[in-house]
C-alpha cells in the first residue's frame, strides 16, 4: 500500500475567503479563495504530490499501472472544500450526453459534505415548476423566491446534487464537495452581482435545457456516517474515530482518496491533519487509523 499526499490548489472567487485556518488550510497569498481544489487533475486547477514537484496530471499519465491502465483517459474525480463568505450563484450542471454534444466533455454529478455552517441554515436545491412554461415564466417575471426551492442543512449532512439539478451554497455554508473531473457549469441565476463593474454571464437557456419537470427528487443523508454513498460516478465512507475502529474495504476499486476534515492521528502508519489529502494505491483489505480524527473516504467502484 503506497500512500501519496497531495497540496491542494487554491482557486479565487467573488464570494471567497480570506479565512481557511478554521478548515485546516493556510492561504497561500491572503487573496480571497472561495475553493481548494484537494485533489485534482483538472487543467483549471492543478493539484501537485507533496513530496515531489509534479501534478497529479502527469502522475496519472505516467502510472497508468496504478489508475487501472486504460480505464480512464484522464483522472476521473475531482474533490474541493469550499468556503464561501456570500451566496453562490444558483447552476444546473449537464448530463454526460449534453456535455458532450455541446462542451466537449463529461457531465458533473456533484456532492456536498457539510463541515460547517450557521445555525438555521438552509441551500437551494431544486425547483418548483411543473414544466418548462411556468419555469420560464418565473424567470421573465424574476419570481427567484417562488421558483428556488431551498432545505435546511446541518454540519455533517450529506447531500448529492445529480445532473440537471438546480443548486446553490448559500454564505458561511462550507462544504467538501466530490464531483467527476469536469468544469461544465451553467449559471442561471447570480443575484444580479458585479464582477469588476460587470454582471456575471448567464446560460439560462442551457440551464433550462438540462432540468427534470417536476423536480421532487431529493438526495439528502442527516449526519452522515458509514457507508453514505454508492454509485457509478463515485463512492463515499465518512471514517469517524468515535464510532469505527479501521477502514475495511468494501468495494473493489483500483484505488482510494482520502481528505482528513477534523483531528489528527495516523493512517495506514503515515501521520495525518486537518485538511491533508492523500491517495492510497495498491491493492489492500484494511487500513489501520489511530487518533481522533475524521476522515472522508471517496473512490469509484469498479
Amino acid at each position: 500500500m503506497k500512500i501519496i499526499k497531495i497540496k491542494p490548489h487554491f482557486s479565487e472567487k467573488i464570494w471567497g475567503s480570506k479565512d481557511w485556518k478554521s478548515l485546516g488550510y493556510e492561504n497561500p497569498s491572503n487573496k480571497k479563495f472561495g475553493e481548494a481544489w484537494v485533489i485534482s487533475a483538472h487543467p483549471n486547477g492543478l493539484s501537485f504530490l507533496d513530496d515531489e514537484e509534479i501534478t497529479l496530471k502527469d502522475f496519472f499519465q505516467n502510472n497508468k499501472n496504478f489508475f487501472g491502465r486504460e480505464s480512464y483517459e484522464k483522472f476521473p474525480l475531482l474533490s474541493k472544500v469550499i468556503n464561501p463568505t456570500e451566496n453562490l450563484s444558483v447552476q444546473v450542471h449537464p448530463n454526460d450526453e449534453y456535455a458532450i454534444k455541446n462542451e466537449n466533455d463529461l457531465g458533473k454529478p456533484e456532492s456536498w459534505i457539510v463541515l460547517d455552517c450557521p445555525k438555521d441554515s438552509e441551500i437551494i436545491y431544486g425547483h418548483s415548476a411543473q414544466n418548462k412554461e411556468e419555469f420560464i415564466e418565473c424567470v421573465e417575471n424574476n419570481n427567484w423566491k417562488k421558483l428556488l426551492k431551498t432545505i435546511k442543512v446541518n454540519k455533517g449532512d450529506f447531500i448529492f446534487v445529480p445532473s440537471g439539478k438546480i443548486h446553490a451554497l448559500t454564505a458561511n455554508v462550507k462544504v467538501f464537495e466530490l464531483q467527476r473531473s469536469s468544469d461544465v457549469t451553467y449559471r442561471l441565476y447570480d443575484y444580479d452581482r458585479l464582477e469588476e463593474g460587470k454582471k456575471r454571464e448567464l446560460q439560462i437557456e442551457k440551464s433550462i435545457d438540462n432540468l427534470t419537470f417536476p423536480d421532487n427528487k431529493l438526495n439528502v443523508v442527516k449526519n452522515a456516517s458509514g457507508r453514505v454513498f454508492s454509485s457509478n460516478f463515485f463512492s463515499i465512507f465518512v471514517y469517524k474515530s468515535t464510532l469505527h475502529t479501521n477502514f475495511v474495504k468494501y468495494e473493489d476499486s483500483y484505488w482510494i482518496e482520502l481528505t482528513v476534515v477534523k483531528g489528527e492521528g495516523t493512517i495506514g502508519g503515515v501521520k495525518f491533519q486537518k485538511g491533508e489529502s492523500a491517495i492510497i494505491l495498491s491493492n489492500f483489505s484494511e487500513i489501520i487509523i489511530e487518533g481522533e480524527i475524521e476522515i472522508i473516504f471517496y473512490w469509484i467502484k469498479k
